[in-house]
């Protein structure tokens, strides 16, 4: 039995999002999701909520879907443990240094909106500014990790118990979605034709403008990725579904030559401060402020940076001493 089973998920014929949530109790649903939805589908409600659902296909005489679940209830971690997103930011690109990481329980749409969200917020784009239009330089496109996490979300395996997972890494945003492609998926459409594991999913979603239901997502991914110039991995295990995406070659030239660029004028306001140092070893901050016409804060950092490197020091207190340049 659980051999025709586990045969009968791998190919679809039993659908996660279309089984019946026994339990469901309807106190755990979400209005408020459920008028966001509608308003994000465009659908007037002008009819009960109920025949809505039903018009939707997510609630039946034997009761509410898990696609219905997934979409509009309060906590559908209550009812379905595979329904949560994790999202992690890395200092390094090992894995060990964590700067920040959330875990997100709030519906199909929520979570796909919090994750594109959690990487835009952390996805730097650089500036160039010599005509009068700006041109810039984003370290990954946000077409690209858009798709990848609405692609993971809607057709992972949501069998099983493991949370999709979106990283940031120092140079590298990965994706991992929990289930493979389906075994009956046609060899040689991948890409190409639409095929998802959650019919019913992809369905209410496909009503929003999150996504179509014409197989683009992952060419989308591809084009969006070439036209940046950023590497990308497309893994389709059996059991897990990895998107790696690596920094655009333009962002990594351009922040290659701000970063140049940038030590070149600390290495100037360096010589500055050194120069009028010497000239004047008891003038003030106030005093090279005026001078420089930098902040006191940027004052600050680099005379710290200074003493750090042992190119000056301070001889006596901080009010009647005086600065002494050693190189």
């Amino acid at each position: 039995r659980d051999q025709i089973l586990e045969s009968s998920m791998k190919h679809g014929k039993i659908r996660f999002d279309e089984q019946i949530c026994i339990n469901f109790n309807f106190n755990d649903f979400d209005n408020m999701k459920f008028e966001y939805y509608l308003k994000l589908a465009g659908i007037t409600n002008n009819i009960s909520r109920d025949e809505i659902l039903k018009n939707l296909k997510v609630l039946t005489d034997k009761g509410m879907s898990n696609a219905g679940v997934l979409f509009f209830a309060k906590e559908p971690y209550k009812y379905i443990s595979s329904s949560k997103v994790r999202c992690i930011h890395f200092n390094d690109n090992k894995r060990v240094d964590i700067l920040d990481k959330k875990e997100v329980d709030l519906g199909i749409i929520g979570n796909i909106e919090f994750a594109i969200n959690y990487l835009k917020e952390r996805v730097p784009v650089r500036y160039e500014i010599k005509t009068a239009q700006r041109k810039e330089f984003p370290e990954y496109p946000l077409d690209a990790y858009r798709e990848a996490i609405i692609n993971a979300i809607i057709h992972r395996d949501y069998f099983e118990t493991t949370d999709v997972v979106v990283e940031k890494l120092k140079n590298e945003i990965m994706v991992n979605n929990p289930g493979g492609l389906l075994s009956s998926f046609p060899k040689g459409q991948f890409g190409i034709l639409s095929y998802p594991r959650n019919r019913l999913l992809a369905d209410l979603l496909s009503r929003t403008n999150f996504m179509e239901r014409a197989g683009t997502g992952i060419k989308r991914i591809r084009d969006a990725c070439s036209l940046n110039k950023n590497k990308l991995e497309i893994k389709p295990l059996e059991t897990y579904f990895f998107i790696h995406i690596f920094p655009s070659e333009d962002y990594m030239k351009f922040e290659e030559t701000s970063e140049k660029s940038d030590q070149k004028s600390d290495q100037k306001s360096d010589q500055k401060i050194i120069e009028l140092l010497s000239q004047n070893p008891e003038i003030t901050i106030e005093e090279l402020m005026q001078k420089l016409d930098f902040s006191a804060s940027g004052i600050k950092k680099i005379i710290k940076k200074l003493k750090e490197d042992k190119k000056i020091k301070r001889v006596g207190p901080d009010k009647g001493g005086k600065w002494e340049v050693v190189v």
